[in-house]
């Protein structure tokens, strides 16, 4: 078994929570106390249930869990976008992160339901 901060999703996850700091520094100061707390600590439970799934036996309850709160990051990340705290680009560049971090929880979910060969 692979250290979990070797793992491509861990990698994808600690450039997100690096772009999610970039990003929430510079909102107005009426959204910050409220959506930058809930981004960060959205961006490091990910990376907590990305640890826990590489020593779980069972993966599926937390990469389920990790799926779920780059959902939430995705709703935040609109919010501030549509409320023009953030760029488009740069929305755009967070889409990528979340959808590259669900894309991997969810190959990893299917590969750990498969039977084993």
């Amino acid at each position: 078994m692979a250290l979990h901060t070797e793992l491509e999703i861990h990698n994808v996850a600690e450039e997100l929570l690096q772009l999610s700091i970039n990003l929430v520094r510079h909102i107005p100061r009426d959204l910050k106390q409220v959506v930058s707390h809930k981004i960060l600590d959205t961006c490091l439970e990910i990376l907590r249930l990305i640890g826990r799934a590489n020593m779980a036996r069972d993966k599926r309850q937390h990469l389920t869990e990790a799926i779920e709160n780059t959902w939430s990051l995705n709703h935040l990340f609109r919010a501030l976008s549509d409320s023009g705290a953030i760029s488009r680009g740069q929305h755009a560049k967070v889409m990528k992160l979340t959808a590259a971090v669900g894309r991997q929880a969810n190959a990893w979910k299917k590969s750990a339901t498969a039977p084993a060969a």
